[in-house]
């Protein structure tokens, strides 16, 4: 029993990286694909922005529309002046005309700040585009980096799972099927005695099962972790 522990300490290294690599191989594109959200995001923000810039830029056309109609206007009051024929006709058109100018001159001011809202918004857009440039040209030097290193640690897996397949053939099922059943709930299935605590838990073993430890006739699990205790 005691070449068959020894066998399991050394599955169990392998078991150790097998776990780590297969962390790493979910861990690793989980994360690229988050950082690959934020160019999502940018677009949106583009997109919100052109959506803006269309209603202004209706808005202005209707404000040019609206500048038309008193542009004509005071081109009628205009010729209406050489032909008026009493100081009140006069004074009437003159009003008029007056109160056509504040609303010329109102849709005007209205129409300038309509266009520094498009020029502002526009100069946002630039922005954030050039910002979705750079973090798309970092994501894609990223993306090779972790495919490169997806495939490395794929390869690796590869070999120690192979490895792990010559490994376990040989060994008995009842044992074997006690490590893996350990190896599943716990990670590390091997823990070591040291004096008479064990080492992964760190609680003192009943002098009982560390006697039986040391004799190594059987798998001793902890009864506190429940990994298979070893000896040196």
């Amino acid at each position: 029993m005691k070449s068959i522990i020894e066998q399991f300490r050394i599955l169990n290294d392998v078991d150790l990286k097998l776990r780590t690599l297969r962390k790493d191989l979910e861990r690793l594109p989980k994360e690229l694909a988050v950082k690959e959200e934020e160019p999502k995001l940018l677009v949106d923000q583009i997109e919100r922005r052109k959506a803006e810039v269309s209603k202004l830029q209706e808005q202005i056309e209707e404000k040019d529309e609206e500048l038309k109609v008193g542009g004509a206007a005071m081109k009628r009051y205009s010729s209406q002046m050489s032909v008026l024929r009493t100081p009140k006709e006069f004074e009437s058109v003159r009003r008029s005309i007056d109160a056509q100018k504040r609303v010329n001159q109102q849709i005007e001011a209205q129409t300038l700040e309509l266009m520094q809202l498009v020029e502002n918004l526009q100069k946002e857009m630039g922005e954030i585009q050039t910002r979705l440039d750079q973090l798309n040209a970092a994501l894609a030097a990223e993306r090779k980096v972790v495919e490169a290193q997806v495939a490395e640690w794929k390869a690796e897996e590869s070999k120690l799972a192979q490895q792990r397949a010559g490994m376990t053939k040989d060994l008995p099922a009842k044992e074997l099927g006690v490590y893996d059943r350990i190896v599943i709930s716990r990670g590390d299935a091997i823990s070591r005695v040291t004096g008479s605590v064990c080492s992964a838990c760190y609680m003192g073993l009943p002098p009982q099962v560390h006697n039986m430890a040391i004799l190594a006739k059987e798998l001793v699990l902890c009864p506190s972790c429940g990994r298979i205790l070893t000896v040196e």
